[in-house]
């Protein structure tokens, strides 16, 4: 046997152990060799073998291999250069070590938050009220509402409310039916790599629910929360009704940096596989790094998966919930943006410590969803309607990125942070200086466009004053986003010489 193969066979078998009766083996390849970095029980910068040894040895196509270890690299567990082997990569071992173990539900705490006084009004300043949808393009947060397969959604809400069991009409279940959270486990277990049991989910209205959920399980009044700056407006409302302490932080080309940082936070809200607004991906030592981060402090993350099913290259970017070992992370889904906001379904992901509080909570507030609209869920997933659709609209989604895109940095007009269009709904653009955001804005709605000005979404000090526009596709059909594209870079035009000529007319009236 030739020494490859040896070591092919030798590095295999320490690491892989293939069921073919267990699901996806690229799956299962992908989740194996993960688990083992990160349990430390291979060395950094050990070399793998070809894709075409280890093939021959565990029996799979070359192919799966490539795209299991492709995977791996895109999430930064190994190292690929040019004219070198792949390798593994070198992380913190302090992290590692704190993602090695994952405790059982006995072995977690959680302190019941003390009941607050009646909030006033100012504590419930809307960041990110609901507008009607007047104009399509460039509107973001919103999906393609004209492509949801209403009529076999309408097929299946219309068996469940015409013969509904008996016992799907009472209390029981209040905090999910158990066939939609089995589906719901699922699904973030195939796609998002989440693990977690059925009794883990907690079935809500919409996200915005699932975060409110979440800080009442975590926060008291003056507990201090980490936000992403620039980030998501909603998550500022919420914690502000909660009285925390909110603290923005910084993100960069690799995700929240939580370097300087020196509160204690209590929680952290992050959207870690497609940050809001700027699209770039958490990267894996940040995550390891906070991760720990929450395990020191005794916090609790929110992650918030608000779009990343949609995926212009290769295979969505894996959950932070997966790599989760201490029980700190709340993951929040929700069907709004794979299929329509107005389902009023999302769902919460809570670590078993938590199951018990967050049941209570939700039976005591008596936030739900409609049985019927639940068991019509579970019927779409199991029969692969879902996945069926959001394939569909991945294709899609992905065309009018990078027609966009396309159009955009052929004018000269890049993305707001240089990384890679990863996919999602929508995408942010920087602009040059003298541009303000919220002047371009006014001009595209004189053109019947619409953006939304990035330096409303900056509150800390290294993202105030940068100017951008956040862009979404999903209204917009593909063959309209290419002109609406062209207006839009015109209007970028007309607004760059609008604001030349008047620093033309100044600099005539300044005396010399």
């Amino acid at each position: 046997m030739k020494q490859s193969d040896q070591l092919a066979t030798l590095f295999a078998h320490a690491i892989w152990r293939l069921d073919p009766d267990a699901g996806s083996l690229r799956v299962q390849m992908y989740r194996q060799l993960r688990d083992a970095v990160t349990e430390g029980r291979v060395a950094p910068g050990t070399v793998l073998p070809s894709t075409r040894d280890l093939a021959a040895v565990l029996g799979v196509s070359r192919s799966t291999v490539v795209e299991a270890l492709d995977q791996l690299r895109m999430e930064g567990y190994l190292v690929t250069r040019q004219g070198a082997a792949t390798r593994i990569a070198a992380l913190d071992p302090i992290h590692l070590n704190n993602v090695a173990k994952r405790p059982t539900a006995t072995e977690q705490h959680w302190e019941q938050a003390d009941g607050s006084p009646t909030l006033g009004v100012q504590h419930w300043l809307q960041d990110d009220p609901p507008t009607p949808v007047t104009i399509r393009a460039f509107r973001p947060g919103l999906p393609d509402i004209r492509a949801f397969p209403a009529q076999v959604w309408a097929t299946h809400l219309g068996r469940r409310a015409r013969q509904p069991a008996s016992h799907d009409l009472s209390y029981v279940g209040h905090a999910g039916v158990s066939s939609l959270r089995e589906q719901i486990v699922r699904h973030i277990a195939e796609t998002r790599h989440v693990v977690a049991r059925p009794e883990q989910v907690i079935v809500l209205p919409s996200a915005q629910t699932a975060f409110d959920v979440a800080m009442r399980c975590t926060l008291r009044e003056g507990d201090t929360a980490w936000v992403e700056d620039p980030g998501y407006p909603g998550i500022r409302t919420l914690l502000r009704a909660h009285k925390a302490r909110i603290e923005p932080v910084p993100v960069d080309v690799e995700g929240l940096c939580p370097a300087g940082q020196r509160s204690r936070p209590r929680l952290i809200y992050l959207t870690p596989s497609h940050q809001y607004p700027t699209g770039t991906m958490l990267s894996l030592a940040r995550r390891l790094e906070l991760l720990e981060v929450a395990r020191a402090h005794g916090a609790v993350i929110i992650e918030d998966d608000f779009d990343s099913e949609f995926q212009a290259h290769g295979q969505p970017v894996a959950s932070l919930q997966g790599l989760d070992r201490n029980g700190v992370v709340m993951y929040v889904g929700t069907f709004s943006k794979s299929l329509a906001p107005g389902l009023r379904i999302a769902y919460l992901v809570v670590p078993p410590a938590y199951v018990g509080l967050a049941e209570t909570i939700v039976s005591g507030t008596g936030i739900g969803v409609s049985i019927h609209v639940q068991l019509a869920m579970a019927d779409f997933m199991a029969y692969g309607e879902l996945r069926r659709h959001i394939h569909r609209m991945n294709v899609e989604y992905s065309k009018r990125l990078r027609t966009l895109h396309r159009i955009l940095s052929g004018a000269g007009y890049e993305l707001i942070l240089p990384s890679k269009l990863l996919g999602g709904l929508q995408l942010c653009i920087g602009l040059p200086e003298p541009l303000i955001d919220l002047d371009v804005v006014s001009e595209l709605q004189s053109r019947g466009l619409v953006a939304l000005p990035l330096s409303a979404l900056c509150h800390g000090q290294e993202w105030r004053g940068r100017q951008g526009l956040l862009l979404g596709v999903g209204l917009v059909p593909t063959d309209e986003v290419e002109p609406a594209a062209r207006t839009l870079c015109a209007a970028l035009e007309q607004c760059s010489e609008t604001v030349a000529r008047r620093a033309a007319r100044r600099a005539r009236r300044t005396p010399q």
